[in-house]
C-alpha cells in the first residue's frame, strides 16, 4: 500500500505558507481580504458551503489508496441495486458525498456557477429540496430502469452490480436547469438547448450493451426533474432577489458608524 507521501508533504507546506504570511505584509493583507470574501460568501450559501466542504472531505481521504482499492470505496457507496435494497437511506444520502480526486474541480464549478447562485436566490431549504430531488429523483428512476433492464437480460446484473454510481452529478444538473429560470425567456431556452445538447452528446458517446454506465442517462432525468420544480421559483423571495447579483459579493462596510461632531455645549455621558 502507498504510504501517505502527500500527507506528509502538506504540513511542511502549510507551515512555510504560514509562516510567509507572518512575515510578509502584502500577502498576509491579500490572504486575508480572500478570507473575507470566502466568509461573506459561505453567509450567503450555507448549503453550498457545507456540502462542499464535505464532499472535499471525503475526496482528500481517496488521495494516497491505490486505483483499485480507491474504487472499492467508492463502490460501497454507489446506488447499485443491492445497496438500495439494502440500506437506501444511506445510500441516497451518502453516495452525493463521495466523488473521486478528479471530479472536485467539477465541484468548484458548480458551487460557484449553479448552487450557490440558486441558494442566493430562491434560499436555502428551497436549494435543498431542488438537490435532493434531482439527486434522490433520478437516482431511484434509473434504479427502476436497471432493474427492469435486468429482469430482461439477467447477465447484465453482474455488470450493475459493479457500476460506480457517486457524486454530486444528478443534483448539480437539476439545480442548474432550475436556475435558468431566472433569464428572460430567449435567454433561458438558449440555456436549455445548450445543456440539452450537450447532454445528449455525453449519453450517445456511451454504448450501453457493451459498457454499463448510465450516469449520462441519470443527467437528463435530473435536468427533465429541474425543469418541472418552477414552483420553487414563484415565492416572493424570488421575485424579489431576481435582479442581485449572482456571484459578486458587496464589500463589508465599517463595523462601527463615524462619530457625530458633539456641539461645545453637550455633554457625552461615559455611564455604562
Amino acid at each position: 500500500m502507498r504510504t501517505g507521501w502527500i500527507e506528509l508533504a502538506a504540513i511542511p507546506a502549510v507551515l512555510l505558507v504560514v509562516y510567509l504570511l507572518r512575515t510578509n505584509t502584502w500577502a498576509s493583507r491579500h490572504v486575508r481580504s480572500v478570507w473575507n470574501w470566502l466568509k461573506a460568501w459561505a453567509k450567503l450559501a450555507p448549503f453550498t458551503t457545507v456540502l462542499s466542504l464535505l464532499v472535499a472531505v471525503h475526496a482528500w481521504m481517496l488521495i494516497g489508496l491505490s486505483p483499485r482499492l480507491r474504487d472499492e470505496v467508492l463502490l460501497t457507496h454507489s446506488t447499485t441495486l443491492a445497496h438500495l435494497k439494502k440500506e437506501p437511506l444511506t445510500v441516497l444520502f451518502g453516495s452525493a458525498m463521495w466523488t473521486d480526486v478528479n471530479e472536485l474541480v467539477f465541484m468548484a464549478l458548480t458551487a460557484f456557477i449553479y448552487l450557490a447562485p440558486l441558494e442566493r436566490w430562491i434560499g436555502t431549504w428551497r436549494t435543498v429540496l431542488a438537490f435532493l430531488a434531482g439527486h434522490i429523483g433520478a437516482t431511484l428512476l434509473i434504479a427502476l430502469w436497471i432493474e427492469e433492464t435486468v429482469v430482461l437480460t439477467p447477465e447484465q446484473d453482474r455488470v450493475y452490480a459493479r457500476t460506480i454510481d457517486v457524486g454530486i452529478s444528478y443534483g448539480a444538473y437539476a439545480c442548474a436547469a432550475l436556475l435558468a429560470y431566472r433569464l428572460r425567456w430567449p435567454f433561458r431556452l438558449s440555456v436549455w438547448s445548450l445543456m440539452l445538447a450537450y447532454l445528449l452528446y455525453q449519453a450517445s458517446l456511451k454504448n450501453f450493451d457493451a459498457a454499463i454506465d448510465y450516469t449520462p442517462l441519470g443527467h437528463l432525468v435530473a435536468f427533465g426533474i429541474g425543469l418541472c420544480l418552477y414552483p420553487l421559483t414563484r415565492t416572493n423571495r424570488a421575485r424579489e432577489r431576481r435582479h442581485d447579483p449572482w456571484i459578486r459579493i458587496s464589500r463589508p462596510t465599517s463595523e462601527f458608524p463615524a462619530a457625530e461632531p458633539t456641539s461645545d455645549n453637550e455633554a457625552t455621558s461615559l455611564a455604562r
